[in-house]
């Protein structure tokens, strides 16, 4: 099934295709990115495709404007550990990209 809101494909289907494939780099886009609770979405659905994506990812991508970072959503996605890098906007403020840094983050602004 798609969903309206971002046209991603949630699902018994879509659950067991991604169980059957490995990818060398996942790009998540997500709603909310804390160095403590992880990644989230607000959709449980969501979250669990993104979830099965990050583990069968040889690397993990997070894209988060700045306004996401230290929020957190209702439906975890992975820990902040699972992710290889944060893309971020130069809005983001120093201590903010230093905490995901120090967590093993690369961040890259742009």
């Amino acid at each position: 099934m798609a969903r309206a809101q971002s046209y991603e494909l949630v699902g018994p289907l879509a659950d067991g295709m991604l169980g059957q494939i490995t990818v060398d780099v996942a790009v998540l886009g997500v709603v909310a990115f804390d160095v403590t609770h992880g990644a989230a979405a607000h959709d449980e659905a969501e979250a669990a495709i993104n979830r099965l994506l990050c583990e069968r990812a040889e690397r993990v991508v997070v894209a988060a404007d700045s306004s996401k970072l230290g929020q957190r959503a209702f439906a975890r996605i992975c820990a902040a550990e699972a992710v290889d890098t944060l893309v971020t906007d130069t809005v983001a403020d120093t201590e903010t990209r230093r905490r995901f840094e120090e967590a093993g983050l690369r961040v890259v602004t742009v």
